[in-house]
């Protein structure tokens, strides 16, 4: 879409066809291959196709509170996050796993299709079938390189705590199933007001202020609550607050690219979006295997309280140090500050 603008017209139908595609052929999966294969790979093209354009027109309609338009577009993302967990585990467990996901398939193309023509550009597309050039001016920048640093760092444990959160209740604590799901909707309810409250902090301060903000929340919200965990309370305060904090912090790409756009006006704002979100596929992808080494690590966990004392302790310190990490770009800027 950056070469080729006029192809984000077709982006969108193309994306939500691949998904749909992906969704109903993975209702007939019964292999894991073929599972990776249709939900993996299928339906995560059909949903970059689907989701690209809508970041690039996006930018184009915002420009002084673009950091409130991105931080309710990811809102928006963590909203379906709060129900939908629910709906998913009473029609799993009512309808099975066929019935779910090809329910599902209808009903994104339901609610998906009519939207995809309302998402228009506010700049005509050029209608030049010739390539326009990619400027990677942007590579000479280290505040790129660091700031990306800490958006992989980030990315690294972020994804962990919804995928084990619920199975931690239940492990640990002996809470439902029905609870676990619970606490899964509580992180992504709270995403969706850290999503806009940190998107409008940056449209006023500078983006490593803001990338602090979410990176220090969000580690104190895993070593006092998560890792201290050892009744429900305490796991609700975690979800809430995790979810406000690491949650938004997707938010700050709207800052990263203002910032990166002043330094280099060549900046193409799609290309550089489609890089941190790899940089957080990045992580995503890393965190699954490196969980399953952290919790079958034979942690001794006597004389550990709260989390720290069951096997998931070394993925919580783990996930606790990616946050803090994720806030290397502040350090960087105070350093060189300093060092003129």
């Amino acid at each position: 879409m950056t070469w080729y603008p006029r192809m984000r017209t077709y982006c969108g139908p193309a994306g939500l066809a691949i998904t749909v595609v992906g969704l109903l052929l993975s209702s007939f999966a019964d292999k894991v291959w073929q599972l990776i294969a249709t939900q993996g790979v299928l339906c995560g093209i059909g949903t970059s196709l689907l989701f690209s354009p809508t970041t690039l027109n996006l930018d184009e309609w915002w420009i002084r509170r673009k950091g409130v338009a991105y931080g309710i577009m990811w809102g928006g993302k963590s909203s379906a996050g709060v129900g939908l967990p629910l709906a998913m585990s009473a029609s799993l467990s009512k309808f099975g796993f066929q019935t779910t996901i090809r329910a599902w398939a209808i009903i994104t193309l339901l609610l998906t299709a009519p939207l995809i023509f309302a998402i228009k550009p506010r700049l005509p597309l050029p209608q030049s079938s010739t390539a326009r050039p990619l400027s990677t001016a942007f590579l000479r920048l280290p505040s790129f390189w660091v700031l990306q640093t800490g958006n992989v760092f980030q990315s690294l444990g972020y994804f962990l705590p919804s995928t084990f959160l619920a199975a931690y209740a239940s492990q640990t604590l002996g809470l439902s199933t029905l609870t676990g799901t619970l606490l899964i909707s509580i992180l992504n309810g709270f995403s969706i007001f850290g999503g806009i409250i940190i998107g409008a902090l940056n449209d006023h301060f500078h983006v490593t202020n803001v990338i602090l903000i979410s990176s220090l929340g969000s580690t104190l919200a895993i070593f006092l609550f998560w890792g201290l965990a050892s009744q429900m309370p305490l796991l609700i305060l975690f979800a809430g607050a995790y979810g406000f904090f690491a949650g938004s912090f997707s938010s700050t790409w709207s800052g990263m690219l203002n910032q990166l756009k002043a330094e280099a006006p060549s900046l193409d704002t799609g290309f550089m979006f489609g890089l941190l979100a790899g940089g957080r596929g990045i992580g995503n992808v890393i965190s699954g295997p490196l969980s399953e080494a952290l919790i079958g690590g034979g942690w001794q966990s006597e004389g550990k309280i709260g989390g720290y004392g069951t096997e998931y302790g070394p993925m919580i310190l783990f996930t606790g140090i990616s946050a803090l990490l994720g806030g290397c770009s502040w350090a960087w800027r105070i350093g060189s500050q300093l060092g003129r």
